[in-house]
């Protein structure tokens, strides 16, 4: 019977000296699935913001072709494009909302291209700690980004009455077309300026996670710091994998256009604050549908990837080369004169021409139209050197293909 009772006293001592232990544990399990919730929202709305920007950008190049071709295709296009940004806009009105339809905001979400596993992470984040200043700030600036959407769309809408109409001579067309660039220059700092709050919220999350990790790790000793580093190695690592998926096309491994346009942008400011010059090129495959129609579209991704790699080995490690979208690619060749900017496209030019592409015994040979253009004080802003680009890449076309064009 005594052995029974020392038994019993015993048990509950330890019982006693283990609870601290597993509440910690449990405190501990219950901040990290807090933590991670929290950070993994507010990365969701990184990548969500790449795809605004990708969709508003890409939503004014082609209104901007639309008014110079008259294409409804293009047209189709910009309404495709301009549907992410709309998308988001609808799920943050109904998250303003007193009351909110959680099935309305998830479904704008989706259509601003969201991954369906983040969007209620990101709801959460936005309805409970929307109160936070760092938060407040961003869901004002992201308002206010969606008012020139708004703008933007209801321009789009004129000038498609314009041009339905017959009514689309440039008399007509000037001042639709000057909101439309206006409208684009006013978004492009709000973009900054939402990354940048978000960038404030991981920082924050981070220096209140930091002293707790620290806490609790002590308290659990070695293994609680094993975990712990563990848990932040993984998620440094899926991050640094958006920010590069973010950055980088998929197929060729080149930068995108979302990069591409952000590095144009520095470069424009560089050009006007400091009188700095520039070169920009617009390349467009000869011959690729041809491809792509004999062997179909694997050979094409194929022929995408091996020009890739030849063009970059043209470039300078400082050169930035992008794959715009299709088969056309940009390249910014930063502090380069108009000349040497056109003879490092004769260069590229070159190497195209003399490359053979071999599949599946079947060789062809291609070449690239090039537009070139200098990035120079008169330059405004990305919508517009990307146009003059293009208009100088679609002159070397006209012109015979596998030439260039310098604007």
């Amino acid at each position: 019977m005594r052995g029974k009772l020392r038994f019993s006293i015993r048990g509950k001592r330890d019982l006693r000296l283990i609870l601290p232990f597993i509440a910690v544990f449990i405190a501990l399990v219950l901040f990290s699935a807090f933590s991670i919730d929290l950070l993994s929202s507010a990365r969701a709305f990184v990548g969500g913001e790449s795809l605004w920007s990708k969709g508003q950008k890409a939503a004014v190049i082609h209104l901007m072709r639309y008014a110079g071709s008259h294409d409804e295709d293009e047209f189709r296009a910009y309404q495709s494009a301009i549907a992410v940004p709309l998308g988001d806009r609808r799920a943050r009105e109904e998250l303003a909302r007193p009351r909110p339809d959680y099935d309305k905001a998830a479904a704008g979400l989706l259509a601003g291209g969201n991954h369906p596993d983040d969007i209620p992470g990101m709801i959460r984040l936005v309805r409970y700690f929307g109160r936070l200043p760092a938060i407040e700030r961003a869901l004002g600036i992201w308002a206010r980004a969606d008012d020139e959407v708004t703008i933007l769309n209801q321009l789009a809408l004129q000038l498609n009455g314009s041009v339905r109409s017959g009514h689309y001579d440039a008399a007509d067309l000037a001042p639709l077309l000057r909101g439309i660039q206006e409208s684009d220059a006013r978004v492009t700092p709000l973009e900054e300026a939402f990354s940048s709050s978000l960038g404030e919220i991981s920082r924050r999350l981070r220096n209140i996670l930091i002293p707790a990790i620290g806490i609790v790790a002590a308290s659990l000793l070695f293994p609680g710091v094993a975990l712990m580093l563990r848990d932040f190695r993984r998620e440094r690592r899926h991050s640094s994998t958006l920010a590069h998926q973010a950055s980088h096309d998929a197929l060729t491994g080149l930068f995108n256009r979302t990069e591409f346009e952000f590095r144009l942008s520095n470069a424009i400011d560089r050009a006007r604050r400091h009188g700095s010059t520039h070169a920009l090129m617009y390349l467009d495959l000869d011959q690729f549908k041809v491809v792509n129609d004999t062997c179909g579209h694997a050979s094409g991704d194929e022929l995408l990837r091996q020009l890739a790699a030849l063009m970059r080995a043209q470039l300078r490690q400082t050169d930035t080369l992008a794959r715009l979208g299709g088969d056309e690619f940009g390249v910014l060749l930063e502090d380069c004169a108009t000349g040497e900017g056109r003879r490092v496209a004769e260069t590229i030019r070159d190497a195209v021409s003399r490359f053979r592409f071999v599949y599946r015994h079947h060789t062809f040979a291609l070449g690239v139209s090039i537009g070139v253009i200098s990035l120079s004080r008169t330059v405004s802003n990305v919508a517009e050197a990307l146009n003059a680009a293009d208009a100088a890449c679609y002159l070397a076309k006209e012109n015979g293909r596998n030439c260039i064009h310098v604007h």
